[in-house]
């Protein structure tokens, strides 16, 4: 009997690595053979801000070009690639009401368990809460991205993480933060973009409508830095080439840069950063496909919290070297051979720890 899965994630803002993250993680369960979906979770927070109300009502006229060009876009890519539930939750309340069944519940990547830069951390359903008494719970690569859990909320933590049958948590630095906490048996484990091949993510990037005619370098940037900009100008004029950037915010066409994507599709992000003579970037997920690619990437770090899943990626894969820490250009050439075979290790723990608590379920679990 074919194993069920329901995975909750990130997976509605209008942002790259979320999408593609959990088309990762899930195409990867469903490569094993488990009949996996996603639990199409869609809370209003994603897109509201905590802001002053004048600078809330500004945000929302500014905004709304980028919104309304995003959720068509990125649904779109959701629609196509992802199974998903048949029904759109908006909160914790709607999925305990009518939970889809399921053999394994599954909540994965991305900021899910931060709860000092995001709401995610504080919303009981990022922690399984809703699944029915007796099922299999289980976390794969869910990131803290904190340098610690908030006091005021390790009581809480530890009532939602300790009744999980299997954890792994997406940073190395947070193993220790849950097992302060008394969960025990936790596992650092790679993001499910890794999960996958590049000749998986080559599928995506094909079904692109960029088709490439000069070389570049692009840019894949958020807060807008402009120290990553002026960085990446100086790193093209020195290899004679162009700056593309993308983005998903439409103030960005204002940034120094000789072409804009915006809100282009997550299959031109991919093909973007597969095609690029370098990648500058302060995004996780803009770091994560350069190494996929064995691109040469300069990775600027940003002035938020967010840092140690960054940093963290960098010192597990030997490539500490490519974080841009002064005004110097960086090398533009990498030897990918120790970070390969350390992903290439990381990967089968990462695999092994899927196929062990979810794909391989006993029979009687069906």
């Amino acid at each position: 009997m074919t194993v069920t899965s329901y995975t909750i994630t990130c997976s509605r803002p209008t942002n790259y690595g979320a999408v593609l993250q959990t088309y990762g993680l899930n195409t990867a369960l469903r490569k094993m053979g488990v009949d996996a979906k996603v639990l199409d979770y869609n809370p209003e927070y994603y897109y509201t801000s905590m802001q002053p109300l004048p600078i809330r009502m500004v945000r929302a006229v500014v905004r709304f070009p980028d919104l309304a060009k995003g959720r068509k876009v990125f649904g779109k890519f959701l629609e196509d690639y992802v199974p998903m539930s048949t029904k759109t939750y908006r909160t914790l309340a709607e999925i305990e009401a009518d939970v889809p069944q399921s053999d394994v519940y599954i909540c994965g990547s991305d900021q899910i368990w931060n709860c000092r830069n995001k709401l995610n951390g504080k919303d009981d359903a990022f922690f399984l809460s809703f699944a029915p008494a007796g099922t299999r719970k289980v976390a794969y690569a869910a990131s803290i991205a904190m340098p610690e859990i908030p006091d005021d909320q390790k009581d809480r933590y530890r009532r939602l993480i300790s009744d999980f049958d299997a954890v792994s948590v997406r940073e190395p630095s947070s193993v220790p933060m849950l097992e302060d906490l008394g969960i025990s048996n936790v596992q650092s484990v790679i993001d499910p973009v890794f999960l996958l091949e590049k000749d998986d993510w080559n599928v995506i990037a094909d079904a692109s409508d960029f088709t490439p005619t000069e070389d570049y370098v692009l840019v894949y940037g958020y807060n807008r830095q402009k120290d990553v900009y002026a960085y990446a100008r100086r790193l093209a004029k020195q290899l004679g080439v162009r700056v593309y950037t993308i983005g998903t915010a439409i103030e960005d066409y204002t940034l120094d840069q000789d072409r804009y994507f915006w809100n282009a599709s997550p299959n031109t992000f991919v093909n973007l950063i597969r095609n690029a003579k370098a990648v500058v970037t302060n995004s996780f997920h803009g770091t994560v496909f350069s190494i996929v690619y064995n691109k040469p990437f300069h990775f600027f770090t940003v002035k938020q919290t967010t840092n140690s899943r960054m940093l963290d990626l960098l010192d597990a894969l030997a490539l500490k070297d490519r974080h841009v820490a002064d005004n110097n250009l960086l090398d533009n050439q990498i030897d990918y051979d120790e970070p390969n075979q350390l992903l290439s290790e990381a990967n089968s723990r990462s695999l092994n720890f899927l196929q062990m608590n979810i794909a391989n379920l006993p029979q009687e679990s069906c």
